[in-house]
């Protein structure tokens, strides 16, 4: 039996061709994929729901990894999670910006932060804590897998004869690890402030009557 001329269509191969299309041009629209795989738009329609469920379907692609830190400290924990997390979207920068338009419904995304929610949860983190913790990781990971892409060097020289930002950016020796020093910063910052956080959760939780 002679193979088919094309791949056949499954919701994998549309993902894959729709975020192909997004590292090239930060965008893509139905009919753009369902021409790149030669079939029909009504076609495609057979195995997706339309542009968000292929965003979903995009965003479960670039999230796979494995988020399993169950003997690991609740610090290294979160601090494993977050850059499995910022290295995996820093593979597709630009997608990023049409994923943080749309509510995630992605299970294994879904799985994926809950398994950081269950870090916190687990460590003592009132669930207001959890929640405002797992949104300010989040940012992290994005803004810092968007740095990722950034040149080195993101300030142009000043012509001014005293500038304190071009002096430190001189002075700094920071060679092409700019962004990835600045990750580890902003993390253990964020480690330092959760930590302090936790103690705050802690007390509250004695003190209650």
């Amino acid at each position: 039996m002679p193979r088919p001329s094309q791949p056949i269509l499954s919701r994998d191969l549309i993902f894959r061709t729709a975020l192909a299309k997004l590292d090239r041009t930060g965008g893509f629209t139905i009919p753009e994929i369902a021409h790149k795989l030669g079939v029909s738009v009504s076609s495609l329609y057979h195995h997706v729901k339309g542009r968000a469920d292929i965003l979903e379907g995009i965003r479960g692609l670039m999230a796979d990894w494995d988020a399993t830190t169950t003997d690991l400290p609740w610090q290294e924990a979160v601090a494993a999670w977050a850059r499995n997390y910022r290295d995996s979207f820093a593979k597709h920068p630009a997608a990023i910006p049409a994923l943080v338009a749309q509510t995630i419904t992605e299970q294994s995304v879904l799985n994926q932060y809950e398994s950081l929610a269950a870090i916190l949860s687990d460590a003592g983190f009132s669930s207001r804590s959890v929640v405002l913790s797992v949104s300010m990781i989040d940012a992290l990971c994005l803004g810092s897998a968007l740095d990722l892409g950034a040149p080195s060097t993101i300030w142009r020289r000043s012509d001014e004869h005293r500038s304190a930002l071009q002096n430190a950016v001189d002075n700094a020796t920071l060679g092409d690890d700019r962004a990835e020093q600045a990750f580890q910063l902003h993390l253990s910052l964020i480690i330092a402030g959760l930590t302090d956080l936790l103690s705050s959760d802690l007390e509250s939780e004695t003190t209650v009557p």
